[in-house]
């Protein structure tokens, strides 16, 4: 009897970790499509650098105005654990921290500065599409509560 019991308890384990999701992987070279997007960052070109690994994430993007300038924003880093970064910055405190969806498939990374008593910051959710070559992020300021959101589609630039 007791070879029964752990027979169909291994069955159970090898089951659950077939139905078990690896985390996405955004690793690579994004370009923004601007004709799917909203109209906020229309007048760039926006290229997004991701690299991965199963512990961290950093998140870099460049602006590129048409008359050739480059803006680079702030780059994002953050453990995949959900564990909060905190760093001084700018009269301020930044914090950034990493969530994943329950099907491993979405991350929303949460961004914060602190200055005194008021706090800002934006949420933003990353999403691949299913053959991997379209992301998506949805951007949500932390201080609004009315659903307004910045809808951005990229490319992933193939080799």
């Amino acid at each position: 009897m007791k070879q029964y019991g752990t027979f169909s308890l291994l069955v159970m384990l090898k089951a659950s970790l077939l139905f078990a999701q690896s985390p996405a992987n955004f690793s690579g070279t994004w370009m923004l499509d601007n004709a799917k997007s909203d109209a906020l960052y229309r007048e760039f070109k926006v290229v997004c650098t991701i690299k991965q690994t199963p512990d961290s994430i950093l998140i870099e993007r460049n602006f590129i105005k048409k008359n050739g300038e480059k803006i680079i924003s702030p780059s994002i880093r953050c453990k995949l654990n959900g564990e909060e970064t905190s760093k001084k910055l700018f009269n301020g405190i930044f914090k950034t921290s990493a969530k994943w969806s329950p099907d491993n498939k979405i991350l929303i990374i949460t961004n914060t500065r602190t200055v005194g008593d008021k706090v800002s910051g934006s949420k933003i959710s990353y999403k691949l599409s299913a053959n991997g070559l379209v992301l998506t992020m949805h951007t949500t300021d932390i201080n609004t509560t009315n659903g307004d959101a910045i809808i951005q589609i990229f490319n992933k630039k193939l080799k």
